[in-house]
């Protein structure tokens, strides 16, 4: 079953050590929102980017590097990176350190297992995660998440499972209609399947050499080496990668057996030829790995010892003169075509997208990177639209008036990513004094104007209610999945100071047409350090830049 779970649902090392700390201090946060958080963060894969997610969740969190001899010491559970096999480190989770016993999870069996104190403290780098309480920690619509997660993971199982199933069924099935002569077809039938299988771990190899099940089957020993294999000169012919092909050829068989029925004469001998021609492959594969590679592939090894024992089946069944060569027709050798190049251009195409996909999760990580690099931001603040002044006394004004960074955020009511956005700055300024918000609107006083009662609703409130009565109010607005006027106002009344809203409207309208807003959100920033003559100009932030980056790109 581990095999299976880390097949199916690999996560990479600093991501299973964040899930795995999470379920010991019973903090309810989804699997889903810690990958996909920690995946996003721009120093993702580091030890900082388990650290700021911890952090955005409350869950307080240190860093530290200490000597080995002061972990029996440390409070547990924590996050620890030692080295494994080659001296490569990985982040892990020490549950308990008892008794001279350190209880952790090993992240290259991916296991909990007991060692030795003295041997685990000689694996350490010193470099731990103390973590805080997580008990009180409750993620929105968590419930919601974990039920998406198990039920994938039970459409996942129940379509390994249910294989071998109906092969029983059908194999019961032709046994009671044939009886012993079945025998070979089904057995030809069950190595195709398992050829099929090895070949999707091939092509999967290939997409995915990182991952842990994989991993295991491909570097069991010192001659055993699938990537090496995989990754010369020889793994391909014509640009096709022969993992490809293998699993194209076993696709082919598979729809001949499955729709013509495993007891077809005239299928048998044209399969049981066309396997005659694997040999030359099969003896070019051994050659290569045995004297010029000098390493070995597990799963190329077990394919091959598949062709090879369909090869003898067929030979022991007699497949080979069943039939004669007449009786196949010029319809059936376009079926043969039809039958195997039609799952090895949907496999290509498959695999092709699979790599983009993936290329573009490495380009989404390069480019966050990117974008947090202070440089790179400064160069491209300074391109970009600068407005002299902020609408002084203007919307509604979130956080510390002398903050280093004072933000204004031009929106709708009714817009998505304004939505968005406001729970990423609000999270924000409510944990960093570092921060003003500045909101304002894209309204006018026309009555017409959908845009207007929320937006005089939420300005009234600023002369009524307290900010934190304010901000609470912005919250119920923009984090609500419908959003219904008439029921907010009565939440939040306000009477007579309605009517005193329309010439900030009419001053926020001009403003935004003076500078000409284009779309919302818009951010502007003003980044106070010190110079007098430049802390009151505004730029507007770039396009690439959303509200999520600002967490990572003004903290260091």
């Amino acid at each position: 079953m581990i095999f299976l779970k880390n097949l199916l649902e690999p996560i990479t090392n600093g991501i299973e050590a964040a899930n795995l700390i999470i379920q010991l201090i019973k903090a309810k946060i989804s699997k889903t929102t810690l990958k996909k958080e920690i995946e996003e963060h721009p120093d993702y894969p580091s030890l900082l980017s388990i650290s700021d997610v911890l952090t955005n969740h409350g869950i307080e969190n240190t860093a530290l590097k200490i000597a080995a001899d002061q972990l029996a010491d440390t409070s547990d559970p924590f996050i620890i990176q030692l080295y494994g096999k080659e001296e490569i480190a990985f982040f892990t989770v020490v549950k308990e350190i008892k008794n001279n016993k350190v209880n952790y999870f090993d992240p290259e069996k991916h296991h909990w297992i007991l060692s030795d104190k003295d041997d685990f403290f000689k694996r350490t780098t010193g470099i731990i995660l103390l973590v805080g309480r997580g008990d009180e920690i409750y993620e929105k619509d968590y419930n919601k998440k974990i039920k998406a997660e198990k039920r994938k993971k039970r459409i996942q199982y129940a379509g390994i499972f249910c294989i071998p199933f109906f092969l029983i069924v059908f194999g019961i099935f032709y046994y009671i209609q044939e009886g012993n002569m079945i025998i070979f077809p089904f057995c030809y039938l069950l190595l195709t399947i398992l050829g099929c299988g090895l070949g999707t771990l091939l092509v999967w190899y290939e997409i995915d050499s990182h991952n842990p099940s994989l991993n295991q089957i491909c570097t069991a020993g010192k001659k055993i080496n699938c990537g090496i294999i995989l990754q010369s000169g020889a793994s391909k012919i014509a640009g096709l990668s022969w993992s490809i092909i293998g699993l194209g050829y076993f696709t082919g068989l598979l729809l001949f057996l499955i729709f013509e029925g495993p007891d077809n004469k005239k299928i048998l001998f044209m399969l049981s030829w066309l396997g005659v021609l694997t040999i030359p492959y099969l003896i070019f594969s051994i050659y290569y790995q045995w004297i010029i590679a000098k390493q070995w592939c597990i799963l190329c090894l077990s394919v091959l010892g598949i062709l090879a024992l369909q090869t003898t089946i067929s030979a022991l069944a007699g497949w080979y003169g069943i039939t004669n060569l007449n009786s196949i027709t010029a319809g059936r050798i376009i079926q043969i075509l039809i039958a195997f190049l039609s799952p090895l251009i949907i496999i290509n195409v498959l695999v092709t997208a699979l790599q983009s996909a993936k290329q573009s999760r490495e380009n989404y990580t390069n480019l966050q990177k990117l974008k947090s690099n202070p440089h790179v931001f400064n160069t491209l603040l300074k391109n970009q639209k600068e407005i002299a002044e902020s609408p002084e006394h203007l919307g509604i004004f979130l956080g510390n008036p002398n903050a280093k960074y004072k933000i204004i955020k031009v929106c709708n009511p009714y817009c998505g990513p304004c939505a968005d956005a406001h729970k990423e700055i609000e999270e924000l300024i409510g944990i960093n004094e570092d921060f003003q918000l500045q909101i304002l609107f894209t309204v006018t006083n026309e009555k017409n104007d959908i845009k207007a009662p929320p937006v005089k609703h939420f300005l009234a409130l600023t002369d009524k209610y307290d900010k934190e009565t304010l901000k609470q109010a912005l919250d119920d607005w923009y984090l609500a999945d419908t959003k219904n006027y008439e029921a907010f106002a009565l939440k939040y009344p306000v009477y007579e100071e309605l009517e005193q809203q329309d010439k900030k409207i009419q001053k926020m309208k001009n403003w935004c047409d003076k500078v000409k807003i284009e779309f919302t959100p818009t951010f502007f920033i003003s980044i106070n350090d010190g110079d007098n003559d430049s802390s009151s100009k505004y730029f507007q932030i770039p396009e690439i830049y959303t509200a999520k980056d600002f967490k990572y790109l003004f903290i260091k």
